[in-house]
């Protein structure tokens, strides 16, 4: 099968005074099927939030630029793609759901002229064609009174209504992918809930393939087929989701799963990640994690970091795959 999206050995770097380069990921890796679900889970500052902008295509908005590598999407490379081609792209083939809902939207401008906007830059429409296909749209993500809603601009509306709001306007054209980069952020645990439940059902109304970025395993695990872990800007280790949460063959992936609130013992203390995580720009030379690795040894901070390799059913960058087992003792 043609996979909608792949993503090899993709390298990207902020520019720098001079002409220095700053790395922010080096060696990301992801493959995507049609309508497949796929996470991507890591701490803060590994590289997450910069990969989904590589996707869109907005890297030099922020100073960042891709290095190396290849973005393989619908048989049609985008690395290196000028922005002509991202504009064909961009909202008609891969839509974009942010962080911030709250920065997502423009303060000044209604829900209406912000919705018509996305609408009637793709598709020829009357103003009241585009009008009434917004009205579908907030109506299709669960908005009720979908009519005064179009009138509000973004301070009006509850941080679950502004996403929701988002979500519209990123399923405006009926994208083949649509990216998630942590959706839920600043919401409450109930709202939390409403919105990736939604995410869920459209992505199966619409046939769409989902890309679902987080720093909580638990959200991936209910809402992804896979995952793609990231570690200091590199994927460690990918694979069906049922399996890297049972039987992880990196350490950072089990560390994840073991210091999971939702997963600790009563009474007993929950285990959390030793040490601090890299910072982009001061990664360690080997192997990425080995500094908060029981498993590290000589090899791990000599070798470079290792690059994904097939173990079972997954893929792990962690030479030790196979002790594992160790970490249970």
């Amino acid at each position: 099968m043609q996979p909608l999206l792949e993503i090899k050995d993709l390298d990207i770097s902020f520019r720098k005074g001079g002409g220095r380069l700053l790395p922010v990921i080096d060696a990301a890796n992801l493959h995507l099927n049609q309508r497949q679900a796929v996470g991507i889970v890591g701490e803060s500052g590994s590289g997450k939030t910069m990969l989904c902008r590589a996707l869109i295509g907005t890297l030099p908005r922020h100073g960042a630029a891709i290095t190396s590598g290849t973005i393989r999407f619908d048989d049609q490379e985008l690395a290196g793609a000028p922005e002509r081609v991202w504009r064909s792209i961009r909202g008609r083939e891969i839509g974009y759901i942010p962080q911030s809902s709250l920065a997502g939207l423009n303060p000044v401008l209604t829900v209406e002229t912000q919705l018509v906007e996305s609408i009637t830059a793709v598709q020829s429409q009357s103003r009241q064609q585009a009008r009434q296909k917004a009205v579908a749209l907030l109506e299709r993500v669960r908005i009720p009174r979908a009519e005064q809603v179009l009138k509000a601009r973004a301070h009006q509306l509850s941080g679950g209504m502004r996403q929701r709001v988002m979500i519209a306007a990123a399923i405006a054209q009926a994208p083949k992918l649509l990216i998630a980069d942590e959706p839920t952020t600043a919401l409450d645990v109930t709202i939390q809930r409403e919105i990736l439940t939604l995410i869920t059902q459209l992505r199966q109304e619409l046939g769409m393939a989902l890309i679902l970025v987080s720093h909580d395993l638990g959200v991936i695990e209910e809402v992804c087929d896979s995952v793609m872990v990231m570690y200091a800007g590199a994927s460690v280790e990918a694979g069906p989701v049922g399996v890297l949460s049972t039987s992880p063959r990196h350490p950072y992936t089990r560390a994840l799963r073991v210091s999971r609130v939702d997963r600790a013992v009563p009474g007993t203390d929950l285990e959390a990640i030793p040490g601090d995580a890299a910072s982009v720009g001061s990664w360690p030379a080997g192997c990425r994690f080995w500094p908060r690795c029981s498993l590290a040894d000589n090899a791990c901070r000599r070798d470079p970091q290792p690059a994904l390799m097939p173990i079972g059913l997954q893929l792990s960058a962690c030479i030790h795959a196979d002790r594992m087992f160790e970490l249970e003792e």
